[in-house]
């Protein structure tokens, strides 16, 4: 490589790279500390699979069989809000994990292909292509309780059933869907190629606890001798009631852990940033944010609330985040409360969520299948 820099100039990043070789420190390190931090915890490190949200889900499934799915799909989002594990990396001032603490991670969507996990978790460790940690407790809990669950239910079962027999060959090579035949790639079920932008400017304006009084609002005003409003719009606003149940409930055991961990914590700067932490996740996303901080706190919980609804392998769009964040950021300057430092290790943070996690990539374990 030495040679190669004789013939063009090195960009930034390959110089990096190069004085890493060499042993040389970073000097972007020494300017961010606090991402170097985060970062060193999961770099060179293979990610891993996380059942949790597939066994959540799978569980409040099986609980609300014969209900409408929009009411179902709100009812395992608030069950996996109120008990999926929560965490706060250490050095992080944005909190909301969708996987385990302490590495990259890849989550489970049985409902989308669970009716081959199983068998995929079995050959994932060992393939080349896709080397991801497995738990050999957590693949008895897909084998014994998730898939069997899935069985036939599966959105990827339903698609396979349904292409036409011309689009299929194109699609497969075997007649259950689950080999590619890399001529014309399904991705609905094999990565979910979803992408929107959620209403930022509008969860900035009201909160999940505005979202929420407005559709208490129109349920009191549904006509009960109208079958539309009893039968279509109900439910609907009922899960709208249920989900934003589910992801205040959930911030609000995020506060919990900050407080708890305030409480053990030595370092005096730590301890005012894990108690900064709770106020952030006891105020949002439940109500409109105050503060730059404030702000991206609520960013970050809904789109990985929305994460754990579905997935996303194109990703929600973060949306147009220099005019959402722009007067937070503003105000706080003027009031003394923030400076460009502070708001570009708030950023940091934020997307050290994006580098940690591993939920949709291609780590298949049959043909060209995700598992995650």
């Amino acid at each position: 490589m030495s040679a190669c820099t004789e013939c063009y100039s090195l960009s930034g990043q390959e110089q990096v790279i190069l004085n890493k070789i060499h042993g040389k420190q970073d000097p972007n390190e020494l300017k961010h500390p606090r991402m170097y931090r985060m970062i060193s915890v999961f770099d060179g490190k293979k990610p891993f699979i996380d059942v949790e949200r597939a066994k959540l889900f799978t569980e409040s499934m099986k609980e609300t069989e014969g209900e409408m799915l929009v009411l179902r799909w709100a009812k395992a989002l608030k069950h996996i809000g109120e008990n999926m594990t929560v965490y706060i990396d250490d050095d992080q001032l944005i909190v909301g994990r969708c996987g385990r603490q302490g590495s990259r991670y890849g989550i489970l969507y049985p409902e989308l292909d669970g009716d081959y996990q199983a068998a995929a978790l079995k050959e994932l460790p060992g393939h080349k292509s896709a080397p991801f940690e497995v738990n050999p407790e957590d693949a008895k809990v897909v084998e014994d309780i998730i898939t069997p669950y899935w069985k036939d239910k599966t959105f990827h079962q339903d698609l396979n059933r349904c292409l036409p027999e011309e689009s299929h060959k194109l699609a497969y090579a075997d007649e259950g869907g689950y080999q590619s035949r890399y001529i014309c790639c399904e991705t609905a079920s094999n990565r979910s190629s979803l992408q929107w932008c959620l209403d930022w400017e509008r969860l900035f304006q009201k909160g999940f606890g505005g979202i929420r009084k407005e559709a208490l609002e129109a349920i009191a005003a549904l006509d009960p001798d109208n079958p539309l409003d009893q039968c279509e719009k109900l439910p609907f606003l009922q899960a709208m009631v249920t989900v934003a149940d589910g992801i205040i409930i959930w911030a609000r055991r995020h506060a919990a852990l900050a407080r708890k961990l305030a409480e053990k914590e030595e370092s005096p700067v730590r301890k005012a940033e894990l108690l900064t932490i709770a106020a952030n996740c006891e105020w949002v996303p439940e109500n409109p944010p105050r503060t730059f901080h404030e702000a991206l706190q609520a960013h970050w919980l809904t789109q990985a609330f929305a994460r754990l609804e579905q997935k996303i392998s194109s990703n929600p769009t973060n949306g147009r985040m220099d005019q959402l964040l722009w007067p937070y950021y503003e105000r706080d300057v003027a009031e003394g409360r923030l400076d460009e430092d502070g708001a570009v290790e708030l950023l940091q943070c934020r997307l050290r969520h994006h580098a940690g996690r591993h939920a949709d990539g291609n780590c298949s374990g049959k043909g060209a299948r995700s598992p995650v």
